[in-house]
């Protein structure tokens, strides 16, 4: 009883600890988000239509979200991070395929890239001024096409 109790009481702290990633296709063509992460195989999350939509829950890990198994422009993610953080930002380093936009619920800048030189991606490695953080447990909008 006493296990039961304390896994209900894990299960309960995992769900308020998680949060969630909004996926919107704004552009005219098919988006396949695919998520890839360290030490993890690629995973197709979702394929969105033209004006399509899915959402997922995400308790940790880094991990970073492109349009198809050979996408270039990155959102890139680390979720319940460092002291109670999610910390998130778009690159461009590995090249620009596809326009992206993430806008966090729980405050910090949208940031937005539409072209392979934009000013709110990672445009090299150590471009460390490009990531931000925000309270674990917010919603995150990630916009193809905005």
């Amino acid at each position: 009883m006493l296990t039961k109790q304390l896994f209900l009481l894990f299960a309960t702290f995992m769900v308020l600890e998680a949060s969630t990633v909004n996926f919107n296709n704004r552009c005219g063509y098919g988006i396949d988000v695919v998520r890839t992460a360290n030490g993890q195989a690629p995973v197709s999350e979702c394929n969105l239509g033209p004006g399509g939509s899915c959402s997922k829950n995400y308790g940790s890990n880094g991990m970073n979200f492109k349009n198809g198994w050979n996408g270039k422009t990155l959102a890139e993610f680390s979720f319940n991070s460092w002291n109670g953080q999610d910390f998130y930002d778009l690159s461009v380093i590995v090249g620009y395929d596809t326009p992206m936009q993430i806008i966090p619920s729980n405050g910090g800048p949208t940031v937005t890239c539409k072209s392979p030189q934009c000013p709110d991606a990672y445009l090299f490695p150590s471009d460390d001024t490009k990531t931000h953080g925000t309270q674990t447990g917010g919603t995150f909008t990630v916009n193809f096409c905005p």
